[in-house]
């Protein structure tokens, strides 16, 4: 994104000036505070936790992406903060914690598509970014020409950053759309829009309408590459009126003439003068106040006035521009006064007939489509690294093979030697570590040849100055004795022509030779050295090493045999090394191929897990809608009746008295009214019409602690942690169940044994724990059920729920039963997701992971199981009571859980 964002700084930074030149906010002057989200919405949401705690920042201007907005925003709740962000996006929100200041797609894509659909043709290829705000806006623009009778001619969606399109523009040729409606992001851009151009593709030909290339966009990628095409956005550098020129000059004036404006930039500007009006309207930075002093602002924007809305979004004109060879725009259409804001795709317009229900629906639709862009990136991911571990694995296989090859051809030389030189390889060979060779190789060599001393030396010839390096020797030698091998040019000078020439130095008296200068002859003497053999070899890897055998006791004659002896052995000691290096290479790559496995491994099991905690998520947020909306249809009309049955009550009383009265002094009436008094049967109506009335105000009554059930167990508005009563959850819980409870035709009646204690109130999830409850009693029926269906006698089915306080930090649930129990095998895989031991069709092994991960990730709690076959099985719940306790608590608890398994 860096080609969009920088200048949404620049903008704010621009405003923040001004003001502060002005004489600031309140009398304070803005010190602006900038952190970088480099692009991953991670980083953003870490970074606005920082500025909010550490810097104590008033707002936050930023934002680029939907993904970097909807990360940031569960901190900007937790922390009551604000946020200002100037980008267009895809609607389907509306947080209390953030000003929209940026354009809706009714501000922005709908016109654009009305317009391409009345002046350029209804067949539309639709390309994007693979993230939030493409895909949601694509499925607009698809309902859109369904709706006005337009069509699609392909619809594609590419990685963010993405710079190769040659096959995609091939596909739009293929397809011959009227227009291309470009939902790309950031520096995609240019890669499109120039090889689209290099295709031979005309904007007179297959136009492309852009919502997220403006100006800034244009500059860096160079007009003429995008002329001829369209944008859409609600301003444009080009508007001809004073305040824009106003405008457009102090930027310039700042930044350089070459910069241009856009619509994100004049948004970020304004944005900072909108919170400026708010907070000296509030007469304060209180984030409350500021808030509620925001809605009905205006402001004199560069693109026209704009006002903010109570939805938290801004008014707006629309214009569509077409692209000049300058980088500039042509405005070609403006809508017809302000827009107002959408988010909710119009039916906002109908808050008095929709449920609250559907607008809770619509928000869930970006939230699901960005779990999808993260589900498929996951896949991307994991089949780039199984790709990755097939090319580690053909590598580790070339490798194996190498070292069979060599170790082959090592057993044919072997074959070769005597029984000597086969001695001394087999003991060089019995170890494939470097240090190990080396040892044997310098220990044989000297026992062998009856010398005072040998060692093997790497030669570093690039070194100032060169050296040698001893790496191992064998022999004893006297104090005052031994060549101190360090300085090559001292002590060998010729030594590099000897390893280009690949020949050795052959020395029988040290005092006599000819092959040594005055100053090394002397040094040798010096050290007590009387005869020298001096083999160098290098490895295959051009490392450089030297064998050398020296004697101190005599002058020595190194014969022809052992010469060669020795040269075979270097020879043999070279393809060791070698071999040794190959080894250690190929551990090393099976080592990383290990890990890598192991990597992919742990990614496929949290790939699992997070499916798994998509789908019951999805299905418990639906269920709990469901079930919140059906609690709330059902308690309208219940409150009427009940609350109309006392009064029914009393009337009926009093006219039952007037009829008393009647009777009392009336005793003898008409005929008529005597036959219809035994047709009705008046004395049973005078009798039971009170019991009637006594029986429906009970059932109201159970109707209304139902739907009291109900709303607890789903609990909507208590989507964030706070306090809980577990009981009041689990008696919830319980009267949902107790239909399953009670006995019937096939089933007898299940025991219930409830034993409370003294519990505090809980800092949890309210519904993901009513949902751990459900899961988990729900389990105990089915297995109490599957004892009654085999037909064992005398037995009682029964559930027992406890409740303690073990301590002040946390609080234990206990719920058991007397079912057939579980294997060791089975509670291994109890809580791992899709494993279920139901029939199919009845289960779908998502319960209890699910509930695993709501008790220990989300309350950082403990989920036990203990169960012995034949005698029932027990979950022990364990939770801390505040979870800002809860690293003291969970390590309390994991040290109890450790002393319980061993």
């Amino acid at each position: 994104m860096a080609i969009s964002e920088a200048s949404l700084k620049d903008a704010e930074l621009m405003a923040i000036a001004e003001i502060n030149q002005a004489g600031g906010v309140l009398g304070h002057q803005i010190e602006p505070v900038i952190e970088d989200g480099a692009s991953e919405s991670a980083t953003f949401a870490i970074k606005a936790r920082k500025l909010i705690e550490q810097d104590q920042v008033v707002t936050i201007f930023g934002g680029w992406t939907s993904a970097s907005r909807k990360a940031v925003l569960p901190i900007l709740e937790e922390l009551n903060a604000l946020m200002w962000y100037p980008v267009e996006y895809e609607g389907l929100e509306c947080s209390r914690h953030i000003f929209y200041t940026g354009i809706c797609p009714n501000q922005q894509v709908g016109p654009a598509v009305n317009w391409l659909l009345e002046h350029k043709g209804k067949h539309f290829y639709l390309i994007g970014s693979d993230y939030v705000f493409p895909r949601t806006a694509n499925k607009l623009i698809k309902a859109q020409l369904k709706q006005q009778g337009g069509s699609l001619a392909g619809e594609e969606y590419v990685p963010l950053g993405m710079t190769e399109f040659g096959d995609l523009i091939a596909r739009i040729k293929e397809a011959k759309p009227d227009v291309v409606f470009n939902t790309l992001n950031g520096d995609s851009n240019l890669a499109f829009y120039q090889q689209y151009q290099e295709a031979g593709i005309t904007a007179a030909e297959i136009p492309i309408l852009a919502v997220s290339v403006a100006e800034e966009e244009l500059r860096r990628m160079g007009g003429n590459i995008a002329a001829g095409h369209y944008a859409s956005w609600s301003y444009f550098q080009s508007i001809n009126t004073p305040k824009n020129r106003e405008f457009v000059q102090n930027f310039q004036a700042r930044y350089g003439q070459e910069r241009v404006t856009s619509d994100p930039i004049e948004s970020a500007y304004t944005q900072v003068y909108l919170w400026k009006q708010a907070v000296e309207k509030a007469g304060g930075f209180d984030v409350e106040s500021v808030r509620e002093a925001a809605y009905g602002q205006t402001f004199a924007a560069p693109g026209g006035k704009i006002r903010i809305e109570t939805n938290n979004h801004v008014s707006k004109h629309c214009r569509i521009g077409k692209i000049l060879e300058g980088g500039q725009f042509e405005i070609v259409f403006t809508s017809v006064g302000r827009l107002k804001p959408q988010p909710w795709l119009g039916i906002e317009k109908l808050s008095n007939q929709i449920s609250p229900v559907v607008i809770d629906m619509l928000a869930e639709v970006s939230q699901s489509i960005q779990y999808n862009c993260q589900l498929e990136q996951k896949s991307r991911e994991l089949e780039a690294a199984m790709a990755q571990l097939v090319t580690t694995n053909e590598k580790l296989q070339r490798t194996q093979d190498q070292l069979l090859q060599a170790e082959a051809q090592f057993r044919e030389l072997q074959d070769q030697e005597k029984l000597l030189k086969r001695r001394l390889s087999s003991q060089i060979r019995s170890s494939l570590e470097l240090e190990q060779i080396l040892k044997t190789a310098v220990s044989e060599i000297c026992s062998l040849l009856h010398i005072d001393r040998c060692q093997f030396l790497w030669y570093h010839p690039y070194g100032t100055p060169p050296r040698f390096e001893p790496m191992e020797v064998a022999g004893e030698l006297s104090e005052n004795k031994g060549v101190q091998w360090n300085t090559a040019d001292e002590l060998l000078p010729d030594f590099p022509s000897m390893i280009q020439q690949q020949s050795l130095l052959r020395i029988d008296d040290i005092a006599s030779d000819s092959q040594l200068k005055g100053k090394t002859r002397d040094r040798f003497l010096n050290s007590g050295l009387q005869a020298l053999l001096i083999v160098p070899l290098q490895t295959r890897s051009n490392k450089i090493g030297v064998v050398v055998c020296e004697h101190y006791q005599e002058s020595r004659y190194w014969s022809e045999q052992e010469v060669e002896l020795i040269v075979s052995v270097v020879d043999q000691l070279s393809s060791a090394i070698d071999q040794a290096e190959l080894y250690a290479h190929s551990r090393t790559t099976a080592a990383l191929a290990t890990a890598q496995a192991e990597q992919l491994k742990q990614a496929l099991h949290d790939l699992k897990a997070y499916q798994a905690q998509l789908v019951q998520t999805e299905k418990m947020s639906t269920l709990g809608t469901l079930v919140a909306g059906v609690a709330h249809e059902i308690n309208n009309p219940t409150s009427f009746i009940y609350g109309n049955l006392h009064y029914a009550k009393e009337y009926t009383e009093d006219l039952l008295e007037m009829l008393r009265l009647y009777q009392e002094y009336y005793p003898e009436p008409a005929p008529e009214i005597q036959d219809h008094a035994q047709a009705i049967e008046l004395e049973f109506l005078i009798k039971d019409l009170p019991k009637t009335l006594g029986s429906m105000e009970i059932g109201a009554e159970r109707i209304r602690h139902l739907v009291l059930s109900l709303r607890n167990f789903s609990r909507l508005d208590q989507a964030q942690m706070q306090p809980m009563d577990i009981h009041e959850g689990m008696e919830s819980t319980l009267l949902l169940l107790r239909n399953r409870l009670k006995g019937n035709g096939h089933n007898p009646e299940i025991e219930l044994v409830k034993e409370y204690g003294e519990l505090p109130l809980v800092e949890c999830y309210p519904s993901q724990l009513n949902q751990v409850f459900m899961n988990l009693l729900g389990n105990a029926i089915d297995a109490l059920e599957e004892v009654v269906a085999r037909n064992e006698t005398n037995f009682s089915p029964m559930i027992r729920i406890q409740s303690e306080a073990p301590s002040a930090d946390y609080i234990r649930v206990r719920i058991s039963d007397n079912g057939s129990g579980m294997t060791d095998d089975v509670k291994l895989k109890l809580f791992d997701p899709f494993f279920t031991t139901k029939p199919i069709g009845k289960g779908t092994g998502l319960g209890l992971s699910i509930s695993y991960q709501i008790v220990v990730d989300k309350h950082k709690g403990i989920l036990q199981c203990h169960s012995t076959p034949g005698q029932g099985t027990e979950f022990i719940i364990e939770i801390p009571v505040q979870q800002n306790r809860q690293v003291a608590v969970s390590q309390e608890m994991n040290i109890r859980l450790k002393a319980q398994t061993h």
